[in-house]
């Protein structure tokens, strides 16, 4: 075959191939990333609820779960198991302490089969251009915002998912606090709690965790950016890497409650700290 022959069957070749992709970016690739855009659009804001998570997603969560828990920490002690098997209802809130970044991966971790709805501030589901939604939502993941007078459609979703049956995870203190000490709780939990009791009209319950990790930065590191708190413990995982000691409560009854929320608060906040290995 001579040069003249050659030329036009690779030009026409090229041409074939050039549609063939145009085509696909256009009918494929444009519109799914749109859809997709739209997705992480509608997850991100505050309450919205994806659908519960398949089999396969919480298999996933359970998966990258347990290996940054096992990437961060390392050894992980469990001490209160038999409170979490005695719930025979899955209309619970687990409501642990805060000082690590890694909560978000021992927690699921410590569940095991058992699957949640995981209540986090709304940068989570910003996270990665805007994309994190499209990972962390199918996992059970929805947006709260947390600056003040805003979480309202966050809480009234909180309520929904007890009411459905199922587990809600949240962190009272709202942020971490990477220096080892308890922060103050916010009182959205006792009042999903006892919201979501009466419009079951039957019984909910709070279990207060406990997370001690064996090494802190310290409380300078509060004095920083949030995400560079996360960054500084994330590029020294391994000075931090000391294990984690998780200690489960026995569950509170909606019904063992003080009336008023932020004397539940206190009371819940009383229970967490008192938890801790270290008192």
């Amino acid at each position: 075959m001579n040069h003249d022959t050659l030329m036009p069957l690779l030009l026409g070749g090229i041409l074939i191939l050039s549609i063939v992709i145009g085509s696909w970016i256009f009918r494929v690739l444009i519109p799914g990333y749109f859809r997709l855009r739209a997705y992480c659009d509608r997850v991100q804001r505050c309450g919205y609820l994806a659908p519960p998570p398949s089999e396969r997603a919480a298999r996933r969560m359970r998966r990258l779960a347990g290996f940054f828990t096992w990437l961060m920490c390392g050894k992980v002690e469990v001490s209160g198991r038999e409170n979490l098997d005695a719930l025979k209802t899955n209309s619970f809130i687990v409501t642990p302490n805060h000082p690590n970044m890694v909560d978000v991966a021992v927690i699921p971790h410590v569940l095991g089969r058992r699957t949640a709805r995981y209540m986090a501030a709304r940068g989570v589901l910003t996270a990665f251009g805007g994309f994190g939604g499209a990972f962390f939502a199918p996992m059970g993941v929805f947006s709260c915002d947390l600056d003040r007078g805003k979480g309202a459609p966050a809480k009234k979703a909180a309520v929904e998912v007890l009411v459905s049956g199922q587990t809600l995870v949240m962190f009272p203190e709202g942020w971490t606090y990477l220096d080892g000490k308890l922060g103050k709780f916010k009182r959205g939990a006792v009042r999903i709690a006892k919201d979501a009791a009466a419009e079951m009209n039957g019984a909910t319950y709070v279990l207060p965790v406990h997370l001690r990790y064996g090494k802190y930065p310290g409380p300078w590191i509060l004095k920083l950016n949030i995400k560079l708190q996360y960054l500084i413990l994330f590029v020294g995982f391994l000075y931090f890497r000391r294990g984690v000691k998780v200690t489960i409560g026995k569950p509170i009854p909606h019904t063992a409650l003080p009336e008023n929320d932020h004397e539940a608060t206190e009371y819940l906040r009383s229970v967490v700290q008192s938890l801790d290995p270290a008192a």
